[in-house]
């Protein structure tokens, strides 16, 4: 049975009644976790077939029949028993990217990925392409369970070919391609397939680090394949591959986005930690709308009308996350090959750090760390010495507050030395990388004048400063205003309200704001709260008159006397300072 999972594993009891609901004929596949060692024998003596017994994580993949997975899940022995989920081909339709993600720049240096062991798991290869054959190296087939992984579907043999498709005059050429390839099938003629197989094939790259051939070491594993559902025995086994066999596994982000680019959906095994989601862009540095999103997704590729190998020596367009996955597979390569002591740490730090950043500044939901840079990555680029440019420099100064902007010709940080006497400077910094600039200055002393000169350091560590010409930019900020205003009075009045059978009382507060001169003041923001009968909070401004209007909440009225009581307790003006004496008065309902 082939599973299209939709919930998560921590809904397994869940998932499993809904695989027993729609296969009730059949024995169910399933992984079973075990707590210490796995132990087959007890899928046999439930009459069960096992499929896969994994070395690396305590748990087998087997068939078994309904009433067994109910018996198992009793077992003390057992930890976890899993749906063996359906894995699939992230496509959706039929070569710039090599050059857009520049592979032919760490090319001409040299470097074409010479020595370095990449593994695609994927629905296999067809390995007698002219554009591959030289390069293949060995692999296997877990659908069939046979030894060899030739491709009966197409998929493979097209990510196959933007990793390590042969420099040889003929056809294309790939990101990497000197470098070794594997194929291991998991997924089969229809580019469907089962976690089991996927999880088996992983456990097949782990196996080359500890046998006697050193020379096979798979250093990177390419998956352009996924489920809507995680699995905690693909994630172990994941993890296990990454931190204690130093292998570098990169996995499509998927195709289930949309066209506002919200939500998270990228797919497993790119959503787990272990893995590099990648995410697709199109010749434009644009995300296509299918591309998956959400914080997992690490790094972006082209992903739109690659053209690669095809069946029978042929070649062919396609699109979609599983095509973006190989050209970040293969820029891997390049990096491992440009620094043989690096390990899948470095690898992966280099390539996030060197990505040009696409979309929001940062990492984002769209594109991760940016579009992946093998240049940048292996360091074949020319140095960037060059300091940024700084103009516009300009300062609004308020009373103990001032803003100083300004502007770059690139991405870079900004600081502010600011100093009353131009000799003891205090600094205020932002780390964001952005061409506009704009830095707070704050607990600045009034009537003071302040000199001030501006930094930006890029990325690459080159710093410009402007001091003016070694004067200093200055500002001076406002005198402190010794202008008073104070709330003159406050008038409390009832109104009664009759809706139907019902009857309502509310009150209004008059509240006025005099200056020391007893003059009106326009545009005060008077603030304050009702008591007694109501308790809502209010504000205002006044009016020419130096007075504001605030009315209560309406209160039902049945009988007795209501209070109403209002409060300011808070009054600001841009131009007057409050005295901070607040004010209330009150009225009754009814007053008599």
């Amino acid at each position: 049975m082939k599973f299209h999972g939709k919930k998560a594993i921590f809904f397994v009891t869940l998932i499993l009644v809904s695989v027993l609901m729609a296969n009730a004929a059949g024995a169910v596949p399933v992984i079973i976790g075990f707590k210490d060692k796995a132990h087959p024998e007890l899928v046999q003596q439930q009459q069960g077939k096992v499929k896969h017994s994994y070395k690396y994580i305590p748990a087998v993949a087997a068939d078994l029949p309904e009433q067994a997975i109910e018996n198992m899940k009793k077992n003390q022995e057992v930890a976890y028993i899993e749906p063996d989920l359906e894995i699939r081909a992230l496509e959706e339709t039929y070569d710039w990217g090599i050059e857009k993600i520049r592979a032919p720049q760490v090319h001409s240096t040299g470097n074409k990925g010479a020595g370095v062991n990449v593994a695609i798991i994927d629905t296999g290869i067809d390995y007698y392409h002219p554009d591959l054959a030289a390069n293949y190296k060995g692999g296997k087939d877990f659908v069939n369970g046979d030894e060899d992984p030739l491709d009966d579907h197409w998929h493979g043999t097209h990510c196959a070919g933007t990793i390590v498709a042969l420099e040889n005059d003929y056809g294309l050429i790939g990101a990497a391609p000197a470098a070794n390839l594997y194929a291991l099938k998991a997924l089969d003629s229809e580019a469907k397939g089962d976690s089991s197989d996927l999880e088996a094939a992983i456990e097949w790259a782990i196996d080359t680090h500890i046998d006697q051939d050193p020379s096979n070491n798979i250093q990177i594993i390419s998956m352009s394949l996924g489920s809507d559902t995680g699995l905690l025995s693909m994630n172990t086994l994941c993890t296990k591959a990454y931190y204690d066999y130093g292998i570098l596994l990169v996995a499509a982000a998927g195709n289930d986005g949309d066209s506002q680019g919200v939500g998270d959906s990228v797919d497993y095994p790119g959503a787990y930690s272990s893995v590099i989601a990648v995410a697709a862009t199109d010749s434009n540095d644009i995300r296509p709308y299918f591309s998956s999103t959400g914080p997992d997704v690490e790094l972006a590729a082209p992903g739109v009308n690659i053209k690669s190998t095809y069946l029978d020596g042929k070649y062919a367009l396609a699109s979609g996350t599983s095509v973006a996955c190989p050209h970040v597979a293969g820029a891997a390569a390049l990096v491992f090959a440009s620094n043989p002591g690096c390990d899948n740490d470095d690898v992966r730090a280099a390539l996030a750090y060197t990505a040009t950043d696409l979309g929001d500044s940062g990492r984002d939901n769209w594109y991760g760390f940016g579009l992946v840079n093998a240049e940048a990555a292996t360091g074949s680029s020319t140095p960037d010495e060059t300091d940024p440019v700084i103009s516009d420099v300009d300062a609004d100064a308020g009373t103990e507050t001032a803003t100083i902007i300004w502007t770059t010709d690139e991405d870079s940080d900004s600081t502010v030395r600011y100093s009353t006497d131009r000799a003891s400077f205090e600094q205020v910094s932002d780390t964001s990388q952005v061409t506009t600039h704009t830095v707070e200055l704050t607990g600045l002393s009034a009537n003071t004048t302040y000199y001030y000169e501006v930094l930006s350091s890029d990325a690459a560590g080159n710093t410009a400063s402007d001091n003016n010409n070694g004067t200093y930019y200055s500002f001076t900020t406002l005198e402190e205003n010794s202008d008073f205003i104070h709330i003159n009075d406050i008038q409390v009045t009832t109104s009664f309200i009759t809706a139907g059978k019902k009857n309502f009382v509310s009150a209004t507060a008059i509240v006025k704001i005099l200056d020391d001169s007893g003059s009106p003041v326009k545009d005060a923001t008077i603030s304050g709260f009702w008591s007694g009968a109501t308790g809502d909070t209010d504000s205002a401004l006044t009016k020419t008159d130096g007075t504001a209007t605030i009315c209560s909440d309406e209160v039902k009225y049945k009988k007795g006397i209501l209070t109403f009581n209002f409060t300011v307790d808070s009054v600001t003006h841009s131009s007057y300072t409050w005295d901070g004496i607040a004010l209330g008065n009150e009225t009754n309902y009814p007053t008599n």
